[in-house]
This record gives C-alpha cells, sequence and structure tokens, in this order.
C-alpha cells in the first residue's frame, strides 16, 4: 500500500496514523527509542516545512492546505509537519489590510515564501513640530517623522502634541510610493496680565511664573487657567483661543474676592430684639466688643468669626471723597432690617493714583476692594449701620 500517497490525500491526521503503521510494522522487536528515531526519519522523509517572510515582522500566518486541514503560526517561525502540496497562505497584522501568497510544500524539505504587504512610505511634520504620532494605538514616534511602511490606502494616522487634544488625520498611500504631508494642529498666541503684576499662572497642570507671560503656541479652542498671587484668592480664567489669533486677555487679581453684600450679611447674625437696647450681650464683650460700645441687635461674635477680618471686594455709587484721609463713602442704602453705608479707607499706594480725584468724584460708581474690619450700629434708632473697609485697593 502506498502509505504517502494515502496520507497526503486523506491529511495530518491520516498521515500520523500512516506513521505510526509503517513504524509499527517495521519496528517490531525493536527499542521505544529506535521506534521513536525511525518515526522521527519517517516524518521528515513524508512531511515538509514552510517558512513565510514578510516585510511586518510578528504578522500572523494561517497557512491552508485543503478545506480540512490548514495550520497556523507567526512570520519567521518554521511550520513543520506539512504534508506535501500547494498551500494558499494568508497573513494578518493589525491595522493593515490581509496579504495572501501561495506556497509549494515538498517531503523532506523546507520551503521559503516570501508574502509582503502592500505598503508605502510617508514623510510627516506638522506645525508645530515636535507632535506625537500614532497608528491603531500604537505610537510611530514625534515629527518630523520618516514612516517607511504604511498600508495602502486611505491611512488614519493621529497626532498630539504635549497637553493637548489628540488630531485624527487620513493620509492616503500609494503602493510603493512616499507621500509628503504638513499637518497643522490648530494653535494661536496668548498675553496673559495682571493687575498687579506677577501672579503665577496655572496651565494644563504646569506653573509659570510670572505675569505678564506669552504662550506660544497654545492649542486652539477654550483655555482654561488659574491666576494666583500671595495675598489674593485663586481667580479662574477661560480665554477662547482661535487658529492663528493673538488674545491677549489681563484680570484683576482682586476681582477673586468675594463680594460683600450687607443685606446678606445683616440677615445672618440679625438678632431680633428691642432695637432700643444698649446692655452688653453675652457674646459682645471682650474681642467680639464693638468699636463705639454700641451692642443691639448683632450677633458680635458670630459678626466677628465669620465675616469680620476678611477681604471682599465692593461696587456702589460715590457720596463723598476725603483726600487728606483717603476716605470714600458710598450713598446709602436700604435693606430689609436697617439702611446701612459703606465707609473705604483707600491705601498708601491707592491714593497715589493721579487720576483718583476724577475717579472718585460725587455720583461717580467705583469698585474696590479692601479687609472688613467693623460693622458698627448707631447708638439711637433710626441710623444707617456703618461697614468700614481698610486698605482698600480700586479696580479698574
Amino acid at each position: 500500500m502506498d502509505f504517502q500517497k494515502y496520507a497526503t490525500r486523506s491529511g495530518p491526521a491520516t498521515l500520523a496514523a500512516a506513521v505510526l503503521l509503517v513504524v509499527s510494522l517495521a519496528g517490531c522487536g525493536k527499542s521505544p527509542e529506535e521506534v521513536k528515531v525511525a518515526a522521527a526519519k519517517h516524518e521528515a522523509e513524508t512531511t515538509g516545512r514552510l517558512l513565510v517572510k514578510s516585510n511586518r515582522a510578528g504578522a500572523t500566518v494561517e497557512a491552508t492546505h485543503s478545506p480540512s486541514a490548514g495550520i497556523k503560526g507567526t512570520t519567521d517561525q518554521v511550520l513543520s509537519g506539512l504534508p506535501p502540496g500547494k498551500y494558499a497562505v494568508t497573513l494578518h497584522a493589525e491595522g493593515w489590510p490581509d496579504a495572501h501568497g501561495e506556497a509549494n510544500v515538498t517531503a523532506g524539505a523546507q520551503t521559503e515564501a516570501v508574502i509582503n504587504f502592500k505598503s508605502g512610505s510617508l514623510r510627516l511634520d506638522s506645525d508645530p513640530t515636535g507632535a506625537a504620532v500614532s497608528l491603531a494605538g500604537a505610537v510611530l514616534g514625534k515629527t518630523p517623522l520618516v514612516i517607511p511602511q504604511l498600508p495602502v490606502g486611505e491611512c488614519s494616522l493621529s497626532l498630539a502634541y504635549p497637553s493637548w487634544p489628540a488630531l485624527p488625520v487620513k493620509i492616503s498611500i500609494t503602493e510603493n510610493g512616499e507621500a509628503t504631508e504638513t499637518v497643522r494642529l490648530p494653535h494661536g498666541k496668548l498675553t496673559v496680565e495682571t493687575i498687579p503684576a506677577g501672579a503665577t499662572v496655572l496651565l494644563g497642570g504646569k506653573a509659570y511664573s510670572k505675569t505678564p507671560l506669552f504662550f506660544d503656541p497654545l492649542p486652539a479652542g477654550l483655555t482654561k487657567l488659574t491666576l494666583q498671587a500671595k495675598d489674593f484668592p485663586p481667580l479662574e480664567v477661560s480665554v477662547p483661543v482661535d487658529d492663528r489669533g493673538d488674545v491677549k486677555v489681563s484680570r484683576e487679581l482682586g476681582a477673586g474676592f468675594p463680594e460683600l453684600d450687607p443685606s446678606a450679611l445683616l440677615q445672618a447674625v440679625w438678632v431680633p430684639d428691642d432695637p432700643n437696647q444698649l446692655a452688653p450681650r453675652v457674646d459682645s464683650v471682650g474681642r467680639y466688643e464693638p468699636k463705639n460700645g454700641v451692642v443691639k441687635n448683632l450677633n458680635r461674635k458670630r459678626l466677628y468669626e465669620n465675616w469680620l477680618r476678611k477681604t471682599y471686594r465692593y461696587s456702589a455709587t460715590i457720596k463723598a471723597y476725603d483726600p487728606e484721609k483717603g476716605r470714600v463713602e458710598f450713598a446709602e442704602q436700604a435693606g430689609d432690617l436697617s439702611r446701612y453705608r459703606i465707609m473705604a479707607e483707600l491705601s498708601p499706594a491707592a491714593r497715589n493714583d493721579k487720576d483718583l480725584a476724577a475717579r472718585l468724584a460725587k455720583g461717580a460708581t467705583v469698585s474696590l476692594y479692601g479687609r472688613l474690619n467693623a460693622v458698627e450700629e448707631p447708638r439711637w434708632p433710626l441710623k444707617v449701620i456703618t461697614f468700614e473697609l481698610s486698605s482698600a485697593e480700586l479696580l479698574h
């Protein structure tokens, strides 16, 4: 019986059975080691080996001999124990179209087949340069970059500059050709100034010191940054940056202080009581004692612990300005519980403003910030409660 012909026609399982049969018939009276050597020799003489090479290292190889017989492996890996005959070979690589070819396997020999994926090259740059280039999630390098092998057709790449959003790009690749492309990542310029100068800018998780600062390039879109400076609360700023735009932003750090709302403050500390009562309350002596000695409707302890000695900003209409004392008096206003007025004492630096007198003219509306150091009740009913701000600075 022609075992080799029968096994080749019937597939690997039949071939193995034929080999075992031959060995058993010829190996009577032989040791197990001799039988094993004989079987290996017979297999080497009756089967072949296949080595597939490709321009994509590590690609998956699928070699098919018949609809019911096939073998899998990778490129540069010898596939052994193959029945002789013609094989259809398919290569798979992530992000690439499959590559196809054929191979004739000969008994007792090793066949080499070269099957390459269709590819072209790309010379890629970006504006700004230094963008990371990715294909199917794998980083290929940074621009400027020459990519020697890319799939033929429309190739989808991704470019990302540090801390910038990724930009998807589609580039047409021709077989055995080199495409050239320069991709612009939308960006503009930004200048950040503060009043006063010298603030730190937090942008993209990094701290930059000190204002004024110039950022170029900056990704197009809404840029969010934080301004920080000693004695000021952090100030959040959102700036729209257009592609090829040049934006300048200037912020007053004092604008980050909370706004003083006298009506809300009085609501929080008001104690329903006889408005003519002058006897001190338990929480109104010692450190909580008022400047004018008058204790009536305000909870001095709550006022001191929650509002006094803190900095606020305030905007209102000027009633009077005393340039000698640097005192600004705002127009009286009526709240739900009492009338009130704001008095602000300017800092020495603020008084040096050459345009100060014009800005603080009666009837003008101005904004400033200062430290709330007193809230004083009047001695007699129907008078206004006075809020006093010290070391005040004008907002422009």
